[in-house]
C-alpha cells in the first residue's frame, strides 16, 4: 500500500460542503486497505495507455460508451448521466482520483452523479467503479469520458 494514500482528505472539502452535513453521512472515505481491495478488482486491472500519462488502456475490454467533451460543464453532465444510466442510483459507487494523496470514497450513485463536476474538480482524472455492474467510468483530463467493463485478470 502507498504510504501517502489519503494524506490530503481536505481535498474532499468542496464536495462535503456542497452536499451538506445531512448527506455527508452517506459518503465514506476508504481506508488504505479498502482502497487497495477495490482498486485490485477494478481500476488496477486495466493496463496504462502508453500514449498518455496514466489513462486506462480501453483496448483490452468492451467499451460501453466513449466520447470526448471539450466543454467542462458538458463533460460533467455526461459523466453524471453515465453513472446513473449504468447502475442503480441508490448503489454505492467507488471514486478514485489520479493522485493517491486524495482518499478514495464510497458514495451513492445519485449523489456522485449530481456532483460529477465536483468529482472532476477534486483531481485532474477520476475513475468511478460501479461494483454492482463491474463497470469503470473514467474522466480523463483531456475531456475523454469512457465507460467500460472491467477486464478479467
Amino acid at each position: 500500500m502507498n504510504m501517502h494514500y489519503g494524506t490530503h482528505p481536505n481535498s474532499l472539502r468542496p464536495l462535503f460542503d456542497a452536499i451538506g452535513s445531512d448527506r455527508r453521512v452517506l459518503v465514506r472515505q476508504l481506508t488504505p486497505f479498502e482502497d487497495n481491495e477495490y482498486g485490485s478488482v477494478s481500476v488496477n486491472r486495466f493496463p496504462i495507455d502508453l500514449a498518455t500519462t496514466g489513462a486506462k488502456d480501453w483496448s483490452v475490454t468492451r467499451i460501453v460508451e466513449q466520447r470526448v467533451e471539450h466543454d467542462y460543464d458538458d463533460a460533467a453532465r455526461v459523466l453524471g448521466e453515465l453513472i446513473v444510466r449504468n447502475t442503480d442510483p441508490r448503489a454505492e459507487v467507488i471514486v478514485f482520483w489520479g493522485n493517491v494523496v486524495i482518499p478514495s470514497i464510497g458514495i451513492p450513485a445519485r449523489l456522485a452523479a449530481a456532483n460529477a463536476g465536483l468529482l472532476m474538480d477534486i483531481g485532474d482524472d477520476v475513475w468511478i467503479y460501479l461494483p454492482d455492474k463491474d463497470i469503470v467510468i473514467e474522466y480523463w483530463h483531456s475531456g475523454r469520458i469512457t465507460a467500460g467493463e472491467i477486464p478479467d485478470k
